[in-house]
């Protein structure tokens, strides 16, 4: 168990490295910022790792991402607090988490 220093708890879902959540190779998702948000056109936000997406399949129009996230931004993630995208498609904002991707952190 990680305890993090910046926001002061065990297992920090914002700073804790993450490890894959599938049998897909480390190497598909070697690209992606362990702290990165990716999000889907139904407003689902998912960690890289997440056995629902494939790496390959991220990319605009259906997909955009928050490769930098600021602390805290995954369990701020809310109808009343979206988080919209900085990469792909930008228009796209996230306004729930994926539960398997929740469940890991």
């Amino acid at each position: 168990m990680q305890y993090c220093e910046r926001h002061e708890m065990d297992n920090c879902a914002d700073c804790a490295p993450r490890a894959p959540r599938s049998s897909t190779p480390a190497g598909d998702w070697g690209s992606w910022s362990a702290a990165a948000i990716i999000i889907h056109a139904s407003g689902k936000a998912h960690l890289p790792g997440c056995t629902h997406i494939e790496p390959s399949d991220i990319r605009p129009p259906l997909y955009g991402w928050v490769p930098a996230p600021s602390p805290g931004a995954w369990r701020r993630l809310a109808p009343s607090s979206p988080l919209r995208a900085t990469h792909g498609n930008t228009g796209r904002a996230a306004v729930s988490r994926c539960q398997d991707c929740d469940a890991t952190q």
